[in-house]
């Protein structure tokens, strides 16, 4: 019986491992501004060469 619990933590823990690295990645993926959760509120979108 402990025996299937332990591999059962160990798949959740790997499971949640892998589902956080793709996640990471998929984010990592549509750049600095896409992926803020902030968006395009913060002003960091905005070409620094043109005037306000």
């Amino acid at each position: 019986m402990s025996l299937f619990i332990n591999i059962l933590l160990a798949l959740l823990i790997f499971g949640y491992a892998a589902f956080t690295l793709v996640k990471f990645f998929k984010k990592s993926k549509e750049g600095k501004c896409n992926s803020c959760s902030v968006n395009h509120d913060c002003g960091c979108d905005i070409p620094r060469d043109k005037p306000l």
